[in-house]
């Protein structure tokens, strides 16, 4: 039990670190600080820990988890688990929402169905080109995946680009400079990617929207994975499937 309430204090540190890294002047050294305790903390939490640390019951989250509304990764322990980042990005909203309406008793409800409502506001129609749509019907059956995953990973970072601000931004260079770190991308993907995100948030969301060779490459190793919520990522998945069938 002291291991798991250490991890909880933990958590609710990043939660604090989330918010001064928004307002202080020194944001890059709370990030580079924020990145650490991350991976101190691991990639995933349990549905237990994320019921508590949300305020509702295991039973109210699954209920959400059915939904889709929440996202669950499989770890390799084979335990199916709430992304670490999601938690964070709930608990913060969950807690604006409370102090912006104290007399709501189901904040996440609230907050969740705010998600959905604001992934089918996301403009689909600009996630694909008609000739992105069209390439899926030429060239043989390992061009056809090769060309799927390219086409999804442009849809998302489109999607991406219409929600783009500083906080996504924030998150992207912190994941990046982990991931050098730890040695989990080639050294120029990392140093093309740096340049990127050293661009304005309206140049970023330009760049990483362009189907170019280049970006086809970056984007097979994006600091931007996990920006959407996922009633968002599910609503881009859907609208690629359906734009390409």
């Amino acid at each position: 039990m002291h291991a798991v309430a250490q991890r909880e204090r933990l958590i609710e540190d990043l939660v604090r670190l989330r918010r001064g890294e928004r307002t202080s002047p020194a944001s890059d050294e709370i990030a580079a600080v924020r990145a650490d305790l991350e991976e101190m903390t691991g990639p995933t939490v349990t549905r237990a820990m994320t019921a508590r640390l949300l305020g509702v019951s295991q039973t109210a989250l699954e209920r959400w988890i059915a939904t889709g509304d929440m996202p669950i990764l499989v770890t390799p322990s084979g335990r199916s688990e709430a992304p670490l980042h999601a938690v964070l990005e709930l608990i913060e909203a969950v807690r604006e929402h409370r102090a912006a309406h104290p007399a709501d008793r189901h904040p996440l409800g609230a907050v969740l169905r705010a998600r959905r409502t604001d992934a089918e506001r996301l403009n689909t129609a600009e996630l694909l080109g008609s000739t992105d749509s069209q390439a899926g019907h030429r060239g043989g059956t390992s061009e056809n995946g090769h060309r799927a995953a390219e086409r999804r990973g442009l849809a998302y970072h489109r999607a991406v680009s219409q929600r783009l601000d500083e906080q996504i931004v924030r998150d992207a260079r912190s994941r990046l400079a982990r991931w050098r770190s730890q040695d989990r991308i080639d050294p120029r993907y990392a140093r093309a990617w740096e340049e990127i995100l050293a661009m304005t948030p309206t140049q970023i969301a330009q760049t990483i929207a362009a189907d170019t060779p280049h970006m086809r490459d970056l984007r097979q190793s994006s600091p931007f994975a996990g920006s959407l919520s996922e009633p968002e990522r599910r609503r881009v998945l859907a609208a690629v499937h359906q734009m390409t069938r």
